[in-house]
């Protein structure tokens, strides 16, 4: 079976593929893809079985641009739905000291969930933004851009990245600063393929909709299908639907399997109160 991660090697989607392999029976061959749009096609077109790709952040929030790609662009459903804590490196090549950076590359998410240790401890340092925490690390490791490093430094200035531990053994770089980032920070990870879970008894059902017109009481009337059947809503998140101002797709997870009676008929009843419904799945509930 081929599983495909957002890459390259030594980022947090990489350890989420590492945690699912675990769970396999079946041994897997994970393929490492440079955007997140390139994961999502591969499996929608079925050149891999399966993408493992974030989905939400518990600072940063929802991934945007996985949840608009599963509403418009491909048909994959979620099949399983992993939870793992985020921490991030400040990584150097060997022999330089943390006094001594003068600029930090990671992704835009990164050095944000990093802000206040990057504020306290290297003031007015300069930020570089690269695809991937692990990108960035291999930048740091070799070069950036067209300029060659020497033992960090280019053109007097010294680069560190914020990464992985994993990406600092995989390049043979220096941690200088562990575990920078904010307090509480953990990653919703999803893996998507054509089809859903069977039934645990531990799961969890996402959907999204839309409402024909923006009307008083619209998005409570769908919602309350939920409410009367005393199904436990655990998140309902509204994205704009890009077609037109205040114009929303909601986003809605709640806890049970679509199998189950009380959820079909709730589901049921949703679709008919909506202009657009879509069942993004039912997985296990990660523990």
């Amino acid at each position: 079976m081929k599983v495909g991660y957002l890459g390259p090697e030594g980022t947090n989607s990489e350890e989420a593929c590492q945690l699912y392999l675990k769970k396999l029976e079946d041994k897997a061959e994970l393929i490492p893809f440079s955007t997140i749009h390139d994961v999502l096609y591969a499996a929608d077109r079925g050149k891999i079985h399966e993408a493992i790709v974030p989905i939400e952040n518990s600072i940063e929030g929802t991934i945007g641009t996985v949840t608009d790609m599963l509403v418009k662009d491909v048909n994959l459903m979620i099949r399983q739905e992993l939870v793992i804590p985020i921490y991030h490196y400040l990584i150097v090549q060997k022999g330089i000291g943390l006094k001594e950076i003068t600029d930090v590359i990671s992704n835009p998410q990164v050095l944000d969930q990093c802000k206040d240790f990057l504020r306290k401890n290297l003031p007015g340092v300069k930020l570089h933004l690269a695809y991937s925490s692990a990108d960035a690390v291999r930048q740091v490791a070799t070069s950036l851009g067209e300029k060659v490093i020497a033992h960090g430094r280019v053109k007097g200035s010294v680069f560190a990245a914020i990464g992985t531990a994993a990406s600092t053994k995989l390049y043979g770089l220096r941690i200088v600063s562990a575990k920078i980032n904010a307090q509480d920070n953990k990653t919703r990870f999803v893996v998507l393929s054509k089809k859903d879970h069977k039934r645990t008894g531990r799961d969890k059902t996402s959907v999204v909709f839309s409402i024909a017109k923006d009307r008083p009481g619209g998005l409570h009337d769908v919602l309350r299908e939920i409410a009367i059947r005393k199904v436990n809503l655990t998140k309902i998140e509204s994205r704009p639907s890009k077609k037109a101002l205040g114009d929303y797709f909601f986003f809605a997870d709640m806890q049970g399997h679509r199998s189950d009676p009380v959820i079909a008929q709730a589901l049921g009843n949703m679709k008919k109160k909506t202009s657009m419904f879509k069942l993004l799945g039912s997985y296990p509930e990660a523990r």
